[in-house]
């Protein structure tokens, strides 16, 4: 059996020289980042550290992209002989270090996914917010700002924001109600991107019933293996993160977290980041911890991590970098030096790391990083062979699949209060055009009209005469639009084009003395004099040599005299 992990003061990481090497349970919440290249064992650190938090009574919730985090519910057996049936006295723990203060285990674990194969990962649009919604769809800041009016809007009317559809009909409210500093067109934009993301399926993870704190006790893993169409799905953890930020009571410093959030192929979320973005991850970090939350981030490459972030995180575990190009290795340098010194070159080291083998620097209890020491991380007590879908469905809580198995219906989002304001018109009056302008169109061009005029109608707006007026009025236009043509038509030409003609020559002279100048005069002088000014002394040398000519330009005559006289 397993020892107790409360009873040890770190997470055992692996081996380093003999010892066991770990990160303590009190700085967990000081966020880290496991990185490196693929097939260097990034899975199975963050398997080895879920499985001892879960064993020590915390809330995990990994995040599986690729679908080889699967291994919870199962040993870590191997059979000495497949042709026998298998017992526990004929297998064996596969790659078991004996200085692992862990055996092999199964675990219980309940399996989310975003596409309804296992327990349903379900959202309110509200909860995620509009910076996730808007990375979410790729929008531009302008449509950022949209986007956040929207949220607003929601919020201030009491509209319902559970599902991409409802946001829509909150999108059409903004615009027919003609809110300020509304852009149409951006709205519009906004709009087909919310289309797009439902007909790529990701609607599914948006909805009622939503996901409940309550409901992620114990070990939790979200696989996407089956979502990776779309690799915006991997945002996932963000809403999460959101969630816990927005409802976790303040716990302030913990000796041991309360929630571990693994966040896998982290460079998707930050891609490409607006600025809105990365302030909104920068904050959470900073604050999450003091709700007892910690954040591990697992990416193949550091760098795609924003500065920002990476300040934030304060254990690192890194594994081999395999740098291909001239940039890889600036980037890799940089890294090196973001260790603390070590007895040995840690550049070099990163590069030639064997798989299963990591550079781990936490903190210490001062608080202070610790200099990188080599871990050739554990073995993990589960399997870390891909489990099949049946038995992943099978251990997991079957209140929680049918609690989750039905995406409930959401009525439409539609303004309750008050839809438009009496002073603002509807969008076919804002379309009709003044009154003033038909009367000139009838006596402009009466031939146009038919034979017999129309009576004067009567005042109701029916479709057919707001269909008309439209037309009238795009050849009111075109009619002005000719006359002034015409009239420009019968100005007199001939003194303009020859005014005109030489105003365009004397311009094209002067411009053409000033590139003149500029290339003989201007930058010559430009650059001697940020030649003399790099040093001073040469100032001092030009004084010289001007104290010179001028000696020689006043004293030039009894200086061609003397010369004269030495001729002869």
């Amino acid at each position: 059996m397993a020892k107790d992990e409360e009873s040890r003061p770190q997470l055992a990481l692996g081996e380093a020289k003999g010892v066991v090497s770990g990160i303590p349970y009190r700085f967990l919440t000081r966020h880290g980042i496991i990185a490196g290249s693929t097939g260097t064992g990034k899975s199975r650190a963050m398997q080895v550290l879920a499985e001892q938090l879960a064993n020590s009574g915390v809330h995990v919730f990994v995040s599986d992209v690729k679908g080889d985090a699967s291994g919870f519910c199962e040993p870590a057996f191997v059979h000495d002989d497949e042709s026998e049936s298998p017992s526990e006295t004929e297998m064996k723990w596969n790659g078991r270090n004996p200085l692992a203060p862990f055996g092999p285990q199964a675990l219980s674990v309940n399996y989310w996914s975003a596409s309804g194969r296992f327990i349903p990962f379900r959202f309110s649009v509200a909860s995620v917010g509009s910076v996730l919604f808007s990375r979410l769809l790729s929008l531009n800041p302008t449509q950022e700002s949209h986007l956040a009016i929207a949220f607003s809007y929601a919020k201030k009317n009491s509209i319902p924001l559970d599902t991409p559809e409802q946001l829509l009909d909150v999108l059409d409210s903004l615009v027919t109600t003609n809110q300020r500093g509304i852009s149409p067109s951006s709205i519009s934009v906004i709009q087909r991107k919310i289309i797009a993301l439902q007909e790529s399926g990701l609607e599914r993870m948006f909805g009622k019933p939503s996901v409940r704190l309550d409901d992620l006790g114990g070990l939790n893993v979200l696989n996407l293996s089956d979502a990776r169409s779309d690799m915006a799905v991997t945002m996932a953890p963000a809403f999460l993160l959101q969630k816990l930020f927005a409802n976790l009571p303040e716990v302030g410093d913990v000796e041991k977290p309360q929630f571990v959030v693994f966040f896998d192929e982290a460079h998707y979320l930050f891609k490409d980041a607006n600025k809105s973005l990365k302030d909104l991850m920068v904050t959470m970090l900073k604050q999450i911890r003091s709700k007892g939350v910690s954040v591990f981030f697992v990416t193949q490459d550091v760098t795609d991590i924003p500065d920002e972030i990476l300040g934030q995180l304060s254990t690192k575990i890194i594994f081999s970098q395999k740098p291909m190009t001239e940039k890889g290795n600036a980037r890799l340098k940089a890294l090196a030096k973001s260790f603390p010194k070590a007895g040995f070159d840690i550049m070099e080291a990163l590069k030639g790391l064997p798989p299963g083998t990591a550079l781990l620097s936490t903190l210490a209890d001062g608080g202070n990083q610790t200099a990188p020491v080599q871990v050739k991380v554990f073995a993990p007590a589960t399997t870390m062979s891909v489990v099949p879908g049946d038995a992943l469905r099978k251990a997991c809580d079957s209140a929680l699949l049918k609690k989750y198995a039905k995406r409930d219906a959401a009525p439409k989002a539609a303004p309750k209060a008050k839809p438009q304001s009496a002073a603002s018109p509807k969008p076919e009056t804002r379309q009709q055009p003044p009154r003033s302008i038909p009367k000139p169109e009838t006596s402009a061009k009466p031939s146009s009209q038919n034979a017999k005029p129309a009576p004067p109608a009567p005042k109701p707006a029916s479709a057919p005469a707001l269909k008309v007026q439209p037309v009238r009025v795009r050849e009111v236009v075109k009619e002005v639009i000719v006359e002034k043509k015409v009239v420009k038509k019968t100005g007199p030409g001939i003194l303009d084009a020859l005014l005109g003609g030489l105003l365009k020559l004397l311009q094209f002279i002067l411009k053409a003395a000033g590139m003149v100048v500029g290339a003989l005069i201007a930058k010559p002088l430009r650059s001697f004099y940020k030649y003399l000014v790099k040093k001073p002394v040469r100032i001092i040398y030009f004084l010289l040599l001007l104290l010179l000519v001028y000696v020689l330009f006043v004293n030039w005559a009894l200086i061609a005299s003397a010369l004269e006289k030495l001729k002869f």
